[in-house]
């Protein structure tokens, strides 16, 4: 199973090295670039934009902080 997900922040990291542990293909976006890049050490994929962390997946998930952080990353197309 493919899983992406949008925000990277204190309280998303245990559950994606959960998923990287068991296996899942995951990629990872957030708004600051230096809170996924440490999960490709755990064999993430990180994404460059949001558009490009949802391409593909078989779950979308997201955690972000409040809904401007929603707005600011998703955006009518």
């Amino acid at each position: 199973m493919t899983i992406h997900w949008i925000g990277t922040g204190l309280s998303s990291v245990p559950g994606l090295r959960r998923l990287l542990a068991g296996g899942h293909e995951v990629t990872v976006w957030n708004r600051s670039t230096d809170k996924a890049e440490p999960l490709a050490d755990d064999g993430a994929r990180v994404a460059r934009t949001a558009a490009d962390a949802v391409v593909g997946a078989d779950v979308v998930i997201t955690m972000l902080f409040d809904t401007d952080a929603v707005a600011q990353t998703v955006k009518p197309v």
